[in-house]
């Protein structure tokens, strides 16, 4: 273990770590010591934990109970808990006033099934109310940011709470096999406030999916803002802005019947609360691997396309602003304060990271380092540093944590020895404006070093380690099918094509040699005789010769026409064809614009390169 504090003083936010040894709180401010204001949880079945949106609460499971911890001047003191085994699952509600439950539903021979969706009053450990939630993807409640309505989907049908009332439906959503919906996060401060749905039904029996977008109540089938159909959609990921006016709904078809791709195809869409529906255009064809909202919700910006992929900024209208070029990135995540963007690449990509400083009026890049093997990562609610993790069961190998600034400095490395693990690494929350927006600088901080990893060695087995190695490359193949005498002989015996095109030249250029040796050898001697000259119709001689006349001296070209076909080029006719299609296909866009018909981003470039 090895680091940096980060920063003076106590409100920095504590760093909860949960594995194999159990589940404990880390000061930065103590170098990221163990917080002696709070009890570890020794067990090595903590499943999950999650704090509450303002950071003053936080809940864990360890397959036995649930726990409830508040914060007072600096301690943290469990307040309930929770005889609730077997919860996988957690989540609280916007104002930290309700804690959700989850865990698998089973069913028992013998028994009647048990609710397996519960939802508690935290200060006093009761159960407002239990449910049946099967499936685990959309199983916590949603929320708007006052609790002033909680929604969740059953069966056909989306259901509405008004006020944590759960005792009786406020109010509900009815469509056919509805698959997924999202409720526009905004509170409702006045009557002007308008909470939005909008739900996604899939296709049937050759009919398009379709999402439709509703304004709470009105939910009447001709009451419907906006629609929106897909022909090729298996499922829809839903992401509002943060004002709760725009939706960006990222399409997902698991089969490309194009062919192009192995993973599907993705589209990009926007509807709004205004009514309109359109389509984000992307550049670049491939996968659509993230879309994220800046948390004034009015930009976000999209990572796409065949790698190395391509990140761009949107506005909400679905215009492009800006491009950030391409790389091998997967992902965008904005810190709280809206002022940095963060573009990585992790997972199967070697973990590079650029730092951007949105807050101006154009993107500035400040900074970029690499944080190979990561797994995961969290901004933390400070705005300037971020947390990346190596954890299992993603990878079982070097798992650990390294606390970065964004300047691209390292502030702190966690190592994790075997065959201990890491599971999960995240920050403590904080309230929106405990940490203000901060100038953003490229100036780097004070840190640590950053270790180069060693390169990586070619594998010897046991007996073999340890010795100087007398294994040479190709040892034992034959001469002829060595690398350097595969190469010789390649050069020597030519492919059958080549080989035949060169007889034919050598073949045309020895008669040609013939024809001149015979007409300089004296007036009135016949010339020998040559082929039929096909491209010129007919005639023994050159064009403009009669039947066997001479071209004059110092003339240019080829005098024998009929070899012209026998000096075709393959490889030369082929870009020729290549060419004029592309120049075709230029000619053809430039007609339609000139008849006004609009032109697509990537047109308007092929014309501009012409």
């Amino acid at each position: 273990m090895s680091g940096v504090g980060l920063d003076s003083g106590n409100s920095l936010p504590n760093l909860a770590v949960r594995g194999s040894q159990g589940f404990a709180l880390q000061q930065p401010a103590q170098g990221y010591a163990l917080n002696q204001g709070f009890k570890s949880d020794e067990s090595k079945t903590v499943k999950t934990f999650q704090f509450s949106h303002d950071g003053t609460k936080l809940a864990w499971s360890n397959l036995s109970t649930v726990q409830v911890a508040v914060l007072r001047q600096g301690t943290w003191t469990v307040s309930t808990t929770l005889q609730q085994p077997k919860v996988s699952a957690l989540a609280w509600s916007p104002c930290s006033t309700l804690l959700a439950t989850w865990e698998l539903y089973a069913i028992v021979n013998g028994q009647e099934p048990k609710p397996n969706l519960s939802i508690w009053n935290p200060e006093t450990g009761e159960q407002l109310r239990s449910l049946f939630q099967k499936k685990f993807q959309g199983w916590c409640p949603v929320w708007n940011k006052d609790e002033s309505l909680c929604s969740r989907m059953v069966n056909n049908e989306i259901q509405f709470y008004e006020n944590n009332n759960f005792s009786q439906l406020a109010n509900k959503l009815h469509i056919q096999k509805v698959a997924e919906f999202a409720m526009s996060p905004n509170p409702k401060r006045s009557d002007r406030d308008k909470t939005h749905v909008v739900a996604y039904a899939p296709g049937a029996k050759g009919a398009p999916g379709f999402c439709k977008l509703f304004q709470y109540p009105n939910f009447a089938e001709n009451q419907a803002l906006a629609h929106k159909s897909f022909f090729q959609a298996d499922s829809v990921d839903m992401k509002w802005n943060s004002p709760g006016t725009c939706c960006l709904l990222l399409i997902q078809a698991d089969v490309d019947k194009t062919g192009n791709s192995y993973y599907g195809k993705q589209q990009l869409h926007g509807i709004n609360t205004k009514g309109d529906a359109f389509m984000i255009s992307l550049s670049k064809e491939g996968p659509i691997y993230n879309a994220s909202w800046s948390p004034a919700g009015r930009q976000f910006t999209v990572v796409y396309g065949a790698m190395p992929a391509k990140a761009s900024l949107f506005n909400e209208k679905g215009d492009q602003l800006f491009d950030f070029g391409t790389g091998h990135k997967n992902m965008a995540l904005y810190n709280q304060q809206g002022n940095i963007l963060m573009i990585a690449g992790f997972g199967n990509l070697r973990g590079k990271i650029d730092m951007w400083n949105t807050s101006g009026q154009k993107p500035d890049h400040i900074s970029s380092f690499d944080a190979p093997d990561t797994t995961d990562v969290k901004w933390n609610p400070d705005g300037k540093h971020i947390v990346t993790s190596t954890c299992a069961p993603r990878l079982r190998l070097d798992n650990g944590y390294k606390i970065w600034h964004y300047t691209g400095s390292l502030i702190h490395e966690h190592k994790i020895s075997p065959p201990d693990e890491l599971w999960e690494v995240d920050w403590q929350t904080r309230a929106d404006g405990v940490f203000p927006s901060f100038p953003v600088s490229k100036q780097k901080v004070q840190g640590i070093e950053i270790k180069q990893e060693p390169a990586k060695q070619a594998y010897r087995p046991p007996q073999a380690r340890g010795t100087v190695s007398t294994f040479k490359l190709h040892e034992y193949q034959p001469e002829d099918t060595k690398p350097e005498e595969k190469n010789k002989k390649d050069k020597e015996n030519l492919s059958k094509a080549v080989l035949k095109n060169k007889r034919r030249r050598e073949n045309a250029k020895k008669r040609k040699d013939e024809e001149m040796a015979a007409g300089g050898g004296g007036g009135g001697q016949p010339q020998a005789a040559a082929p039929p000259n096909h491209q010129n119709g007919g005639g023994g001689g050159p064009r403009g010769n009669g039947g066997g006349g001479q071209k004059p001296p110092g003339s240019k070209g080829n005098d024998y026409q009929g070899a012209a076909g026998l000096l075709y080029d393959p490889e030369v006719e082929k870009k020729k064809k290549k060419l004029n299609d592309k120049l075709n296909s230029i000619k053809t866009l430039k007609q339609q614009q000139a008849e006004g018909k609009q032109l697509e981003k990537n047109q308007l470039e092929k014309i501009a390169k012409e």
